[in-house]
């Protein structure tokens, strides 16, 4: 075949599908779409959009039923609720897994043969491990089950953190209300009333103790009602535990006696010096001389004791009767003086407070007076 006619027939086959040589097909045009039909049929795909039904829902009635309003708020509070559960449920979970891989084993059945002797240790671990707490916190809880509390904490920062935060209970607004004024003749806590003591004070043994007023107090919303007059007396009483090294005496007052011959009781309500300190300080008496002197006697003896007893006896020689008694007498005598010292050395402190002492009583509680004092 000539390759010229084989081009020519590819030539004229071009287009036809079939191979058939007819009528020619009709193209198809194509048209670029409007703007506007393009933007109608977005709308009309987008979920989103507000379709024409919608739009003419949502002009006609703007504001939904008050009943599908709460019905859609209470759905949305409890699912709310719900995820917050499976929060914690997922917390409470990760919690116990670092748990269960902290390297710290702990044996539960000393656990349990403990609970009946301390059982605050793992009643605080199955307390942490119930309210979800963080993997340290669940940790330092095992761990102080493990150890029974022993060496933690030995400064005391953990009884220290919970006295500051003991009033932080709840983040955000206060609870409490500003609570106006009840009366114009009112001593507000915080206030002190300025006296001097009658009676002294000594820590060997508890008692009662007088003081008087030595200013006048007024009212503290103006300073000018006269409230509680100079000389008012003060009824007390002072703790006789003293600890050793301590040099403040504990004292709070209890009642106020007026010159006109009526009473007020307030409780018990703190002493403390010129300066604001918290209790009284004036003479300590730590009976040094007492108790070195007992530790000295106790020298002596002990060396008497030494040289009283014979030296011990070989097989070849029996102690006599006289060395036996000797070394009896001695041994007795010891443990006696040895004993006798010994509660000499643990005397406490004597403080003593003279009469004279100036100090401040520490209202910690508002005080209404019927009137202003006459």
């Amino acid at each position: 075949m000539d390759p010229k006619a084989s081009t020519y027939a590819e030539q004229i086959k071009r287009g036809v599908s079939d191979g058939i040589i007819g009528e020619p097909l009709q193209q198809p045009t194509f048209q670029p779409t409007p703007v506007e039909m393009k933007q109608a049929e977005g709308k009309a795909a987008n979920p989103f959009y507000p379709q024409p039904e919608q739009e003419q829902q949502n002009h006609g009635s703007e504001l939904e039923p008050e009943e599908v309003w709460r019905a859609r708020l209470a759905r949305e509070q409890e699912e709310q609720v719900l995820r917050e559960r499976q929060r914690q449920r997922m917390a409470r979970l990760q919690a116990r897994g670092s748990a269960y891989d902290a390297p710290l084993a702990i044996d539960r059945g000393k656990l349990d043969a403990r609970t009946g002797k301390d059982g605050s240790a793992t009643a605080q671990v199955m307390t942490t491990a119930a309210t979800g707490s963080n993997a340290s916190d669940l940790y330092a809880a095992a761990l102080r089950a493990g150890m029974g509390g022993q060496n933690l904490d030995p400064n005391g920062q953990n009884s220290k953190e919970d006295f500051f935060n003991a009033d932080l209970k709840d983040l955000g607004y206060l609870p409490n209300r500003v609570v106006p004024q009840q009366s114009l003749y009112e001593l507000k806590r915080g206030s002190v009333i300025p006296a001097i003591l009658i009676t002294g004070i000594n820590s060997d043994l508890p008692g009662r103790i007088t003081a008087q007023v030595s200013q006048n107090v007024y009212d503290s919303a103006t300073g000018h009602r006269l409230l509680i007059p100079q000389g008012t007396k003060l009824l007390g009483r002072y703790d006789s535990k003293v600890s050793f090294g301590q040099s403040r005496v504990l004292v709070v007052w209890s009642d106020i006696i007026f010159p006109n011959g009526s009473t007020l009781q307030i409780g018990g309500m703190a002493g403390t010096d010129a300066e604001g300190y918290g209790g009284f300080s004036d003479r300590v008496n730590n009976h040094y001389l007492k108790t070195f002197g007992s530790a000295v006697m106790i020298a002596l003896i002990g060396t008497g004791i030494d040289m009283a007893v014979p030296e011990s006896s070989t097989l070849a020689t029996q102690d006599t009767a006289s060395d036996a008694a000797r070394r009896n007498f001695a041994e007795t005598f010891g443990r006696v003086a040895d004993r006798t010292i010994q509660k000499n050395m643990d005397v406490q402190p004597t403080l003593e407070i003279r009469p004279g002492y100036k100090f401040n009583v520490l209202i910690d509680q508002d005080i209404v007076f019927p009137a202003q004092y006459r």
